[in-house]
Formats: structure tokens, sequence, C-alpha cells
């Protein structure tokens, strides 16, 4: 019974030309991506956006290459099995985390913790603590969504928000008591279930980005290609 090629032997089919592609369009591109993605996870940011109910800058990884290239994609993935293998355990995370986070904003926006707490600091005496009322706060913002809008801070674990945000003086004041919410029983199987599921994307994302700098050391050393090469109008 024949024995199937390892991936060393059959990238070995591919010239300087084609690495050159790979580095360019694939390789190096995913690698900044991913170190991104690597970020927001260590800070548990899931990027979650109630609207249009998806992962905003956590996605599959076959959306991080450019189009035009994605057929530099596949000959890469066809060359390497173990990549192939590795991006599908990322984007089946990915896909959990996306329904994870789902499933924890609508049980957070339909909460009794969180309309008490909504309530409790939007009243007229906290408003005026505050010195904005709530047209201000949540701007373009219908209020049928303001519960929504707070629930997607929530599910991220945002930190303090910065100036420009019209909900920045509400949500840093509260800051504590809206992700405390996140312990109460009505939630916390399900925020729970949401960290276990980065985490274990977390892991999936640094097997990705080693195995990736495995491959393109080992390209680069065999076909004598640089990582990067300097375009002309940087060399001038």
């Amino acid at each position: 019974m024949r024995r199937k090629k390892s991936s060393s032997k059959k990238s070995s089919r591919a010239g300087p030309g084609i690495v050159r592609a790979w580095f360019d369009t694939v390789i190096n591109p995913l690698l900044s991506y991913i170190e991104r993605e690597q970020d927001l996870l260590a800070n548990k940011n899931w990027t979650w956006r109630f609207r249009p109910a998806s992962l905003e800058a956590i996605r599959q990884i076959r959306t991080y290459v450019d189009p035009e290239a994605r057929a530099n994609l596949e000959q890469f993935e066809e060359l390497h099995p173990d990549i192939k293998r590795e991006m599908s355990v990322h984007d089946k995370f990915v896909l959990v985390l996306g329904q994870n986070c789902q499933h924890l904003h609508k049980a957070l926006v339909t909460s009794a913790d969180l309309q008490d707490l909504f309530l409790h600091v939007t009243s007229e005496e906290s408003l005026r603590n505050i010195g904005r009322d709530l047209q201000d706060l949540f701007g373009a913002y219908p209020k049928a969504e303001y519960r929504d809008l707070l629930a997607e801070y929530i599910v991220n674990n945002a930190g303090e928000l910065p100036s420009y945000y019209s909900t920045a003086p509400l949500w840093n004041q509260h800051r504590s008591k809206f992700l405390s919410i996140l312990d109460r029983p009505s939630v916390r199987d399900l925020g729970a279930a949401t960290l276990q599921t980065g985490k274990a994307l977390m892991r999936a994302t640094d097997g990705l980005s080693r195995l990736l700098k495995e491959i393109r050391l080992r390209l680069s050393l065999k076909h004598d290609v640089p990582y990067v090469v300097r375009s002309e109008q940087s060399v001038g």
C-alpha cells in the first residue's frame, strides 16, 4: 500500500514564484489577521454585533484572504493538508462562538437583571448625575434597541469606552454593574460556555499561527525567498 506523501514533500513541488505568491497573498495576510484575532481573544472581546447578529472581526479564515487570491489559498491548502485541518478547526470554533454570543445576547436582553439595572441607571436621578438624557446617550439607536446595545457591550466584556462613544458616560460609570450580570444565574451558564469556546478558539488560533510560521520558515530557507519584499516605492 502506497504511503501518502507528506506535506513537506508536496510543497517541494512549488518553486520560488509560487512561494512568493503564497507569502504575499496568503501566509503574511493570514498571520496579520490572526495576530489581531489573538489580541481580541486574549481580551475576551468577541467583537459580537447584535446587528447583523455576527462577529465583526473574528471570522472564517477564507474571508481574511483577498477574493482575487482565493485560488492561491486553495493551492496552498492542497499542498499543505495539515494547514487545511487547522483552518477547519479554527473555523468550527468561530461558528460556535458566534452562536454562543447570539444565545448569550438574547438571554441578557430578556433577563430581569439587565432590565432592572437599566431602569435604575436611566432614572431621572441617575441621568442628572451623568448630565445627559437618554436620546443623547443612545444617539440614533431606537428605544427598542437600548438594551440590545448594552447587552452587546456585556457579551464583549467591554472595557471603558472612549469619549467619542455617545454611551460612554453611562457605560463607564456603571460598567462593573453591567458586567456583574454575567455572574447571575439567568445567564451564568451561557456566559461560561461562551468563555470556554473563546479559549478553545484561542488555542486553535495559536496552533494555526505556529504552523503557518513553521511552513513559512521552511519555504523561505528552501527556496531562498524572503518573507517580505520591499516595494519599488519604499526602495527609492
